[in-house]
């Protein structure tokens, strides 16, 4: 197969994935008030599911918290926010399709076991990045912004949050967790590489423990409540990392 005939190829598969990523953008754009109002804002909610239900099992919150107030600063901030979030899901909402041209493109090359692990891999990914989508967005994105709403260092200041750190917020968190949730299936791969084996990941269990959690802390921004809640499934996912490798030697 000639370097041109797979650069074409190549060109054909990006032109496509790049037009899925348009079109879902488009629909995005299309349907604001929904995605603004029902997803993005919707965890600045005092009625936000995550709140309702940790206050009916009286854990954390005793009463129901306060809507945020979030305020724009910029001229064309709420614009920009607009089109960046719609970006953003546009190629959350084609990246199934992205992997899909992707995989369309390097298919021919493969052996049939070699396709077979891929598949495995892909799957299994895809599984427990939207778990982890579904942990930072419900759990972690929440915990956050009550954190930072109703942390006080004076009553003088009052807590606005600004737009872009809002969103941030929001975005950031989500999406850390998701790629954080994809870490069992790493020791896989590098299993199959022969880089590393359990007995490697269990001999650094101790240093994996504090840099989770210091990871942890920083994600949070210290508030030692929402730490521990983020720290425990991520050493979990390094415990079931572990367990990943020897199953799989």
């Amino acid at each position: 197969m000639s370097f041109f005939f797979q650069f074409k190829e190549l060109r054909k598969h990006i032109i496509r994935s790049i037009i899925s990523i348009i079109i879902c953008t488009i629909i995005l754009l299309i349907n604001k008030n929904f995605i603004f109002d029902n997803i993005i804002f919707y965890p600045a909610k005092y009625n936000f599911i995550s709140y309702i239900y940790l206050y009916k099992v009286n854990f954390l919150f005793n009463t129901l918290p306060n809507n945020i107030i979030i305020q724009n600063n910029k001229l064309f901030g709420q614009f920009n926010t607009y089109v960046f979030v719609s970006l953003i899901g546009g190629f959350i909402l084609s990246f199934p399709y992205i992997c899909y041209e992707f995989w369309q493109f390097i298919k021919p090359g493969l052996y049939k076991e070699e396709r077979k692990i891929i598949k495995k891999i892909y799957i299994i990914s895809l599984i427990l990045f939207i778990l982890g989508l579904i942990f930072g967005y419900f759990i972690l994105s929440p915990f956050a912004i009550q954190f930072a709403d109703t942390f006080l260092i004076s009553n003088l200041p009052k807590n606005i949050f600004d737009l872009n750190e809002y969103v941030s917020i929001i975005i950031e968190s989500t999406f850390l967790m998701g790629f954080f949730f994809i870490f069992p299936i790493i020791p896989y791969i590098l299993k199959k590489l022969n880089i590393i084996n359990s007995l490697y990941l269990k001999k650094y269990r101790k240093h994996a423990f504090l840099l989770l959690f210091i990871i942890a802390s920083a994600i949070t921004t210290g508030d030692i409540i929402t730490t521990i809640i983020v720290f425990i499934p991520l050493y979990s996912l390094y415990e079931i990392s572990i367990l990943t490798s020897i199953f799989f030697n």
